[in-house]
């Protein structure tokens, strides 16, 4: 009896032992199954926008959510197989309406899931502005940097000092629909100056520009004499030559067959809405549903001008003339009869000033008379006197005799 009650117990161990290997065996063979097939990672679709190709490719790429952008971005560029720069390239979530600009950030962190579908493209691309003066550049902006940024940027292309006084604007649906209306293009509007050569585009260093950051003067190397201001700013830059006239100086007035085609607001509601196309200047051009190509306004946004000199800003005064004498003539402001006056006395001889071929030669004794200017001014005011200049700042406002 005790050898068959034995052999029963050893016959319960053996067949407890034999289905023990069983789940064992079946537990290992699902782990190498999950490990076989990678249940950890997933297929991301990608869109790829190629500047130098008409249609958009999409590619699959297989990641996990530990992986980070920038390992996003190299497995794309290696999946491409196109030897060229993708250093201006980074990943725009649609969904999201957002950059994923932070490279060591991980796809888990970002929340980007299998869903996601996500475009590379460019961050600089072109873009139409208008200037204040009615004339309209092509030039490449960055659509990933925050709108204050990209205007800084364009500021300092166009030689614009203070860029914070400026901002972007959206043209008014009406002005659209009514261009679109008409059949004969202004040509002072329609006149697309091609800018996109510009070295801050292309990556390399920008030029000096317009000023030094030390507002340093350059003097002539053969006479020892203060540089002409306006011929040294614009040598080096490309806005050389015609380009600097017109930025720099105001163009004649356009007949009044074409101001009657350019849009002009009749009622207190439409003038409202030219100033609710501002654009939000803590966010990108992208999230604010700008495309490229687009047409954009640049104009000066807050009135309260600090640090105004002729002899720096050349550009950036004549553009704000600019803006308030087309504002006028298109009664986009409101005001009294006499600062009408006032500003058309100050229209003719800025006009005149222009059309003279005199005053536009800056020559090295005209920059070396300033300086006895000054002090014959100074010396005058210390003794009690009064000048012989009638504005002795540009800030101050003239006033009718």
């Amino acid at each position: 009896l005790k050898r068959g009650e034995h052999n029963r117990l050893a016959v319960k161990k053996e067949g407890k032992g034999k289905e023990k290997h069983g789940r064992v065996s079946l537990h290992s063979s699902k782990m190498s199954s999950h490990t076989e097939y990678g249940s950890t990672s997933w297929e991301l679709c990608v869109i790829v926008d190629h500047q130098y190709e008409e249609e958009q490719k999409e590619f699959g790429i297989r990641v996990s959510g530990d992986l980070h952008i920038g390992g996003v971005m190299l497995r794309l560029v290696e999946q491409i197989k196109v030897s060229q720069d993708w250093s201006d390239y980074a990943l725009w979530w649609e969904q999201k309406n957002c950059w994923l600009l932070k490279t060591h950030w991980t796809l888990d962190k970002y929340g980007v899931q299998a869903d996601a579908k996500l475009l590379f493209t460019t961050q600089h691309k072109l873009l139409r502005l208008r200037l204040p003066n009615m004339k309209t550049v092509r030039l490449k902006v960055s659509f990933s940097s925050v709108v204050f940024k990209a205007v800084t940027e364009i500021c300092k292309y166009l030689n614009i000092r203070r860029p914070e006084e400026l901002s972007l604007l959206k043209p008014s649906g009406d002005s659209v629909k009514k261009k679109k209306k008409k059949e004969n293009k202004d040509p002072v509007i329609d006149d697309v100056l091609n800018l996109d050569s510009s070295p801050v585009i292309s990556g390399l260093p920008a030029s000096p520009g317009l000023y030094s950051k030390t507002m340093t003067p350059v003097y002539d190397p053969v006479n020892g004499m203060p540089a002409s201001a306006t011929v040294t700013w614009f040598s080096d830059s490309p806005l050389s030559e015609q380009n600097c006239k017109i930025l720099a100086f105001s163009q004649p007035n356009c007949s009044p067959e074409l101001l009657a085609q350019m849009y002009q607001p009749r009622s207190l509601l439409e003038k409202a809405k030219l100033n609710s196309g501002w654009l939000d200047s803590s966010r990108s051009l992208m999230e604010q549903n700008i495309q490229e190509d687009d047409l954009l306004l640049l104009r000066f946004k807050y009135f309260s001008f600090f640090d105004l000199n002729p002899k720096y800003d050349a550009v950036r005064i004549n553009q704000l003339y600019e803006q308030a004498r087309w504002a006028i003539l298109l009664e986009e402001i409101d005001c009294t009869e006499e600062e009408m006056l006032m500003f058309a006395a100050l229209q003719y001889h800025v006009g005149k000033l222009s059309s003279s071929s005199e005053n536009l030669n800056f020559t090295a004794e005209g920059e070396a008379d300033e300086v006895a200017v000054a002090l014959s001014n100074l010396e005058v005011a210390l003794e009690g006197g009064k000048t012989d200049k009638i504005l002795e700042d540009i800030t101050d406002i003239p006033k009718l005799a």
